[in-house]
């Protein structure tokens, strides 16, 4: 009769454990990253209507630059709302970080 307390049972058990755990870790990450991807990926490329980029705020309030024909919206979105920030005109400026000062600056005036 094998005595439950065995070292090299006990070692191969952990072995065993442990390879299952990192296996189980990466298709995880790798789930969390295809689904990532994938809903981005869903919008056809010949649609009229883009997301450019989504700057996250806080919980479930974040900045939207969408894309619609010739013109760019910033929407501000919160948990139950989507509000019209500013429309802008396409080929202002192609970096999110500039487009948001300048309508900051538009709003304060």
């Amino acid at each position: 009769m094998i005595e439950s307390t065995d070292p090299s049972l006990l070692s191969n058990w952990l072995r065993m454990l442990w390879g299952l755990l990192i296996v189980l870790g990466i298709l995880l990450v790798i789930y969390g990253l295809m689904r990532k991807r994938l809903s981005f990926s869903q919008s056809n490329a010949k649609s009229r209507i883009k997301i450019k980029e989504i700057r996250h705020l806080m919980p479930k309030k974040s900045l939207c630059l969408v894309e619609v024909g010739e013109k760019e919206y910033l929407l501000g979105l919160g948990a139950d709302s989507i509000t019209l920030l500013s429309a802008i005109e396409k080929g202002d400026s192609s970096d999110f970080s500039a487009t948001l000062a300048s309508v900051t600056k538009q709003h304060d005036q």
